[in-house]
Formats: C-alpha cells, structure tokens, sequence
C-alpha cells in the first residue's frame, strides 16, 4: 500500500548519486556487515484491517495466536478515539492492550497526531478547522489521556510519539521542531518507558530525531511507486543502512527498523486492483529478499509493515505470505 511521497525524477538522481558516494565511503570503513536474525515484530493497525473487510479482533488474535506474534507497534486514532471533544472511546485500544498482556505481547503504542497507514495524521472532525497552535493544545490534551490510560499496562514497552513527523508526506498539518520537542517532553514526563522516533530510512537526516529519542525507528522499502519511474527499487544496500546506524548509534540506545515493507506498494487504492492480482505485487520471494535484505543492516529489532494484509489474503484462498510469515516467526 502506499507509504512514501512520490519522488520527483531530481531528487531520485540526488539519492542515486548520494548512495553511491556513501556506499563508496562504506567499502573503506566496513569490510563486511554483520548477517543475524533480528527479534520481528509487526505493526497491526485497526483501521487498515477493517479497510481491508477484516474485523480488527479476529486478525489480531490470529497474528498472536496462529502466527505468534509477540512484539507490536499500534497506532492510537486520535480521530477515531474522540469523535466529539472531551468525550472518548476507547473500546478498540482497551481491548488490544488486554489481550496483548493476556498473551504476554509487548507493545509500542503510537501516540500524536501523524501516526502510522493513510491519510497518516488522523485529525477529529471537530479539530480540522483549528489554527496549528489551537491544535497542538488540543492533541497535547489527547496524547496525554492516551498515555496516562497505558502507561501501566504491563504490555507497553516504549511509547512512540508521532510517525516519522518532518518526512514530507500525508495530509498533514504543519508542525514545529518545538511543538514535536514539547509533544516529547510530555510523554517523558508522564512515563518513565523509553521514547521512540522514528525518521524515513532511505532519505533525510536522523540526528534531530536521534536527540529527541531513546529508540530511534528506520523506515526500511525496497520497491516504491514515483510518477517518473513507475515501480522503482531504491539503489540502496545494506551497508548504506549499516553505516548510517553506525555513524548516529552513539547519540541514542538503541536503533531498529521501525517498518520493514512486507506487503505491496498499488499506486491505486486497493479496491481498484483485482484479487488475482493482489499477490503478484509482493510474493513470497519478495519477501524473502527483504528479510536476507534487513538480516545484513546489523540491527536486532525489526517490525513488518503489511500483516493485515498476509492474513486477508490467507482469507482468500491463498496462504503464501502467511505461511512464509509463520515460518519466520516461529
């Protein structure tokens, strides 16, 4: 599914030119990456299975169940949670917190206003015509209740504040490096978990948000979909990744692949595409290259980007992807 803005045919050859420098600085500074098997985890989100014609409980039951997921990153809707001001549902969460501590999953809950899978900022209907300022006010508002309602949860591991928040991409309102700092410090001052931040893994600078972390999450997709090109692989390799891990490793505890492509990437919305052609857009082998792909980056966390989707093909009659993932998880 769509994730990344369409590049523009300049700033692809930029990109081309930038990798080939550093990968060319690489071969001098690393001899050989190291090859490991991370701990994998999943994104799961509510939404995108229900758009998908999925009922958010029964995929995430199977993911756990089935599949034995055990490590998940949740974005929390703040659209979907305080449909009118002051007044909350929060059904949905409530009830993913308690069956991920029932069978010992840890979480990562998104917290903010961009948070993860389209339109990526999720702004109440309420709110949309507010000023930035006004609005801030009010998500700092949301984003503590979410917080103070999970922070006790045995299940939440670290909480994650806003998704990959100055990556240009979405329909966003604009935000501030200084509303993101206080967005952060408000969480830290709330829970004693680690912060996560997450930033774009093939193009951008990691430091800002290296400073505002404790974990720093990568985006991590082999092949996108820009006007210029059609589907296109990015020229990137795995001693791109591990040198920039390398070089901002000292300025934060810990850094993972926060999203690693594991399902299709349709420049149309999906109800334009035809079930036969679903699969043949990210297959098994696909797959299977992301994993050999991330297995040489040398970090030891990864979450898939797509297990909605394994489990509604599963659905309909073809197992494959779901399968591989079962092979992998367990």
């Amino acid at each position: 599914m769509p994730h990344r803005a369409p590049l523009k045919l300049g700033a692809l050859v930029l990109i081309i030119v930038a990798a080939s420098v550093v990968l060319g600085a690489a071969s001098t500074w690393v001899n050989e990456t190291p090859v490991g098997s991370p701990t994998y985890g999943i994104t799961f989100s509510t939404l995108y299975a229900e758009q998908l014609g999925l009922h958010y409980q029964e995929a995430y039951t199977a993911l756990v169940e089935e599949l034995g997921v055990r490590q998940v990153r949740i974005p929390i809707y703040w659209s979907e949670i305080e449909h009118e001001q002051g007044v909350y549902d929060w059904t949905a969460m409530d009830w993913m917190v308690a069956f991920s501590e029932s069978h010992e999953v840890t979480l990562t809950p998104v917290v903010g206003v961009k948070v993860p899978r389209w339109p990526e900022c999720f702004v109440p209907d309420w709110a949309e015509t507010f000023t930035d300022q006004y609005l801030h006010q009010e998500a700092l508002v949301f984003i503590e209740q979410a917080v103070n309602r999970y922070k006790d949860s045995e299940a939440v591991e670290r909480f994650q504040v806003e998704n990959e928040p100055f990556y240009p991409y979405g329909i966003c309102p604009e935000l501030t490096h200084e509303q993101f700092q206080e967005r952060v410090d408000l969480v830290r001052s709330l829970s004693d978990q680690p912060i996560q931040v997450t930033v774009s893994g093939e193009v951008g600078p990691w430091l800002d948000a290296a400073q505002a972390a404790d974990v720093l999450g990568l985006s991590l997709y082999r092949q996108t979909w820009n006007d210029a090109f059609g589907y296109f692989v990015y020229p990137l390799s795995p001693e791109y990744y591990y040198l920039r891990i390398s070089l901002i490793d000292p300025s934060v505890e810990q850094v993972i692949i926060s999203e690693l492509q594991a399902e299709p990437w349709f420049p149309e919305p999906i109800e334009s595409q035809e079930f036969i052609d679903w699969y043949k857009n990210f297959t098994v082998e696909d797959f299977a290259r992301n994993i050999a792909f991330v297995e040489e980056t040398g970090v030891g966390e990864a979450y898939l980007w797509g297990a909605e989707w394994w489990y509604v093909l599963s659905q309909h009659g073809d197992p494959r992807l779901w399968d591989f993932a079962l092979k992998l998880f367990n």
